[in-house]
């Protein structure tokens, strides 16, 4: 049966799906906008020294991502962001002071290095690839062609 609206005009059928089928869509369009906000924030927390309002913002809304699927959010998700952002920020306060001193044409001393904490930290990653190519022995014949065996004529 039609619904009378405010107006005192009828409300058909048509027009009530076409309003669903319209509500749905919004919420739809919501829910693609908050999963890429979302993974947007979460990604410039994983790889760029970002304000501590971003991990505020991840924290609020993990329940909310966790229901659309956009997060794995768990306890140890928060501290590993924060830590993160730790190393991310002192490589970044170094980047400065290694800029500054190339600006202005100076060497670093050790104070200006303290003082912007210190050397920042290499993933581990990094350091193992570069200490395997390190053992590995140059051979004493690099560069130098070899002859290859003959097959055996039968």
């Amino acid at each position: 049966m039609p619904q009378p609206m405010a107006g005192g005009e009828w409300v058909t059928q048509k027009e009530r799906r076409q309003l669903a089928a319209d509500a749905r869509e919004q919420a739809r369009a919501e829910k693609r906008q908050f999963m890429i906000q979302w993974q947007d924030s979460y990604w410039l927390a994983q790889n760029h020294p970002c304000d501590d309002s971003v991990l505020a913002w991840l924290s609020e809304h993990r329940s909310e991502a966790s229901k659309i699927g956009a997060s794995r959010w768990n306890l140890e998700t928060l501290p590993m962001l924060v830590a993160k952002q730790a190393q991310l920020r002192k490589a970044a306060a170094f980047q400065e002071v290694l800029d500054r001193a190339k600006v202005s044409h100076q060497t670093l001393t050790v104070e200006a290095v303290l003082e912007a904490g210190g050397f920042p930290q290499v993933d581990s990653v990094e350091n193992s690839n570069a200490a395997h190519k390190q053992q590995r022995p140059k051979r004493k014949d690099a560069g130098i062609a070899r002859k290859r065996p003959k097959a055996p004529a039968a």
